[in-house]
């Protein structure tokens, strides 16, 4: 008897201990392949959003028809919905008996964060909540985990969201761009940690406003080579640079030595502090009432992890349910990191919390 009042308690652990086996590189272990292995089908849906047409791949459960449902946002990278990365995390929680849709943020691709972000993100959980009949998760990966908590926030959206569960994520992105050129990382309470940043995020910001760092006759030649070197692609980039003129190539070399680019990057962040506020959580989540659980890496140097410090500050009271800043976790993977039996259990414990919160969302 008490087996089976601790079951769905246990079968959350077992699920979370299953999908970071796979986060891991490996298989679903043995004994818990019955409720985190199940079969799945994979579709494509499209709908229409205020922000566009919005196209999502879809992930269900093949014997279980009534799966509820989680939205799981994909960060800002040039594949988006189909970042291996990400279809294996969504496919491993699909397995565990839920409907996961991996919705395409407009702009994503192009390394861009927009405000119609968060018309993409509720129109994702209103057609999940319609199809499941009960409300459903919001899973947002890095920048988008801010935007997944924007969206739960706004009245519009409030009713078809279960929960929020944010990983790596942002509250203040002009406070992230200024740790760009600054190294520092302030936590609420005035202390300040120092970390050397990903030079991944500052090429990011130049990119999105690259006539802020170079003439704007230059910007249409320039652009594409910073995409491929933003894409990894080095025979593209290399093939896109040739057709530089050499004044053209000196401001392209400028711009990927980020060492030397704190001055630029911070001008420009600075002319362009209004349009971060209006994509950061702080000051926008007067309205959440969903359940918040919040992951953030200790060694994240992209979004550095006192952005999980002030999101818990900045939620409305109640609605933080668990938090966890694990040096098991890098921006958004895990690391192999030697730790002690507290820090996996940590994990474990926040991952269970919201599979269980997954498995049984109120009705719409």
């Amino acid at each position: 008897m008490l087996l089976f009042w601790a079951w769905p308690e246990l079968r959350a652990y077992a699920q979370a201990l299953a999908i970071l086996e796979q986060l891991d590189g490996k298989p679903v272990p043995r004994l818990l392949r019955s409720c985190a292995a199940m079969p799945l089908r994979g579709s494509n849906v499209a709908f229409s959003s205020a922000a566009g047409t919005v196209h999502a791949h879809l992930y269900t459960p093949a014997t279980r028809a009534n799966a509820p449902g989680i939205v799981l946002v994909p960060g800002i990278h040039n594949l988006g919905m189909d970042e291996p990365r990400l279809v294996s995390f969504a496919r491993s929680i699909a397995a565990c008996g839920l409907r996961v849709m991996t919705p395409e943020l407009p702009d994503s691709r192009d390394y861009r964060i927009q405000p119609s972000d968060l018309e993409a993100i509720g129109s994702a959980a209103q057609w999940l909540r319609q199809a499941t009949g009960r409300r459903v998760g919001l899973l947002g990966i890095s920048f988008s985990g801010g935007l997944a908590l924007m969206t739960a926030a706004q009245p519009a959206y409030a009713n078809d969201v279960s929960f929020v569960f944010s990983i790596g994520a942002h509250d203040d992105l002009f406070r992230v761009a200024s740790f760009y050129t600054s190294g520092a990382d302030p936590l609420p309470h005035g202390n300040v940690e120092r970390a050397t940043p990903n030079p991944y995020g500052p090429m990011i910001l130049e990119y999105e406003h690259l006539e802020d760092f170079v003439p704007a006759a230059d910007v249409p030649f320039i652009r594409p080579v910073l995409r491929a070197h933003l894409h990894q692609n080095d025979a593209a980039e290399k093939r896109r640079l040739m057709t530089l003129n050499e004044t053209q190539k000196r401001e392209y070399a400028r711009l990927i030595d980020t060492a030397n680019q704190d001055w630029a990057v911070s001008v420009s962040n600075k002319r362009h502090f209004a349009e971060m506020a209006a994509v950061s959580p702080h000051g926008h989540l007067q309205g959440l009432r969903a359940p918040v659980y919040i992951l953030h890496g200790r060694g994240d140097n992209l979004i550095p992890f006192a952005e999980a410090e002030w999101l818990a500050r900045d939620l409305p009271h109640g609605t933080l349910q668990e938090m966890a800043i694990s040096p098991l976790i890098g921006h958004v993977g895990l690391v192999h990191e030697r730790s002690g039996f507290l820090q996996k259990w940590q994990l474990l414990h926040l991952l269970a919390q919201v599979m269980e919160r997954a498995e049984n969302p109120p009705h719409a």
